[in-house]
């Protein structure tokens, strides 16, 4: 998992032992869920990409969003913050109703740039509520399967662009290199969740000058 702020998604046992309530019985079938939106790209445990050193030469990074000005029901990448060669990224939720989870892949050029790491962002932190997070970075390089879920059941209303997690890219070379979400799902609250539609999800570029 990853080193920062990482933490591992739960199962939840479905038999003929003890009743399960309708949180559990959610987030294991979201669990479910997860693994069939992320087989063909997880490979394992979560990570980041491991000794990566400053680039070679002096670099500034940046993001450029496909969208700069997400509307309702929107997915977004967005800058948050850049230092020298590092720059980190917003991935937001904005302006949705009765939210359970997500599960996407950031897809990126790992020539270009390096993934470092990711924080938790706010959007399923709502009430209190300690969401489960599995962030794999390091199984397939330039690929980062994210999956995030409520853990008591609940669900959540996104009122205007909220993060759902932030990841930390070092570029390695100048170049514009393009960043797509696929595999991509936002979850409703029923059981089981399902796809919340229409939503629309835009990338980006990291940039290196």
């Amino acid at each position: 998992m990853l080193v920062d702020f990482g933490e591992i998604l739960e199962s939840c046992r479905l038999s003929d032992g003890p009743a399960v309530n309708g949180g559990d019985m959610k987030l294991g079938t979201l669990v479910l869920l997860l693994a069939l939106v992320t087989a063909p790209a997880c490979g394992g445990g979560g990570g980041s990409d491991s000794g990566v050193g400053p680039s070679p030469s002096p670099l500034s990074a940046d993001f450029v969003p496909d969208q700069p000005t997400p509307g309702a029901k929107t997915v977004a990448m967005l800058r948050a913050s850049k230092s020298n060669d590092v720059v980190s990224v917003y991935v937001t939720l904005t302006d949705t109703a009765g939210v359970y989870g997500t599960a996407f892949e950031v897809v990126f050029d790992g020539a270009g740039a390096a993934y470092l790491g990711y924080t938790h962002g706010v959007v399923f932190e709502v009430g209190g509520n300690a969401p489960a997070y599995t962030v794999d970075g390091s199984s397939n390089p330039g690929r980062i399967v994210v999956g995030v879920a409520r853990t008591n059941g609940t669900t959540t209303n996104v009122v205007g662009s909220k993060a759902v997690l932030v990841l930390q890219f070092r570029v390695k070379q100048a170049g514009i290199f393009p960043v797509t979400l696929q595999n991509r799902v936002v979850y409703d609250g029923q059981v089981p969740p399902l796809p919340i539609s229409p939503i629309q999800w835009f990338g980006g570029a990291i940039k290196g000058v």
